[in-house]
């Protein structure tokens, strides 16, 4: 099972927990897609993003 994106930005030092549970909470109230909600907190780049999403892709 690949890992779930916000433990690989976990992994990579890129987020913390709280960052994670305040973008979930979004998440709950806007469905927005959690890499979305990140960016546009300021937490992670685009590029960030897509470098975790390459990574959750070779993990399948």
């Amino acid at each position: 099972m690949p890992k779930l994106l916000g433990q690989i930005l976990m992994e990579a030092s890129l987020v913390n927990i709280d960052d994670i549970n305040d973008a979930l909470e979004i998440q709950k109230s806007t469905g927005q897609k959690l890499g979305e909600i990140l960016i546009s907190m300021g937490v992670i780049t685009e590029e960030e993003l897509e470098m975790a999403l390459e990574f959750q892709k070779e993990e399948i």
